[in-house]
């Protein structure tokens, strides 16, 4: 991997365009309960960023380029809760057309996108910018890998494929505290983990709501933190990253996949 703040711009012009594309970690600030730090979307979606350009570049044998991320984004949900941060919705529109923008008009046509973090204002304005400068551009943008993830929770799929069998799994739950047990097991909390009451909560419920603090006990969280465990963090990364890569390996043989990891029919 290639950091685009350690390069010249003379190397950035060097780079073959055809088989370079840039990868940009997307999320938000926000609480993930008493046991998670704020970064947890992002710092799962890192994780998931680094398993994809070991794929990109060792299996499709192209160029990734890593840009710097985007940590603040609509998180509506959180923002009653100390440290978290939620952009408006228009002015992370505007600000992130205007980071995208900038790579379309010096050449730079072919990026990824990663995030975890399912909130409808983010996902239908993120989806909508790189829509529209695809268009404007003839760039290949996509975003997100949560389209995977997410058909699996409102399936009532998950808990089978992951062994844990109690549905109501959505934030900051059994999933995530997994997830980021493998990415930073020495950020999860377990004393608070533990002992933190069973929360499970239906993607249905939680979409309607104003503030996680109106949801469950107010805590921030949904679903099962005691349950998590390294082994349903191993399944996460590498169901999601089977997945995603069979998407990135299509996009290196130059098929469009942008609707293959939209996900805003599932949360419309």
């Amino acid at each position: 991997m290639k950091r685009l703040t350690e390069m010249s711009w003379v190397d950035i012009g060097e780079l073959p365009r055809a088989t370079t594309l840039w990868m940009m970690v997307v999320g938000p600030t926000e609480q993930h309960g008493p046991h998670l730090p704020l970064g947890t979307d992002f710092m799962v979606a890192q994780e998931m960023a680094q398993r994809m350009t070991r794929f990109l570049e060792g299996e499709c044998g192209w160029t990734v380029v890593e840009v710097p991320p985007l940590y603040y984004v609509p998180a509506v949900l959180s923002r009653e809760y100390p440290g978290s941060v939620s952009i408006r919705k228009e002015r992370y529109r505007a600000y992130l057309e205007d980071v995208v923008e900038s790579y379309a008009k010096n050449g730079l046509l072919q990026g990824v996108l990663i995030s975890t973090h399912i909130d409808p204002p983010f996902v239908h304005t993120t989806q909508e910018v790189l829509r529209a400068i695809n268009v404007r551009y003839g760039a290949r943008y996509i975003h997100g890998y949560e389209r995977f993830p997410m058909e699996d929770v409102l399936s009532g799929d998950a808990p089978e494929l992951f062994g844990y069998h109690f549905p109501g799994d959505v934030h900051a739950g059994i999933l995530e505290t997994s997830s980021l047990t493998v990415a930073r097991p020495e950020l999860v909390q377990w004393d608070r983990a533990r002992s933190l009451e069973d929360q499970p909560i239906e993607f249905a419920v939680l979409a309607q709501s104003r503030s996680f603090r109106c949801v469950g006990n107010g805590l921030g969280y949904t679903g099962y933190p005691r349950l998590a465990n390294a082994h349903y963090g191993e399944i996460w990364y590498h169901r999601y990253g089977r997945l995603f890569g069979a998407v990135l390996q299509s996009y290196c043989q130059g098929e469009d996949v942008f609707e293959r990891l939209s996900i805003a029919h599932l949360i419309s």
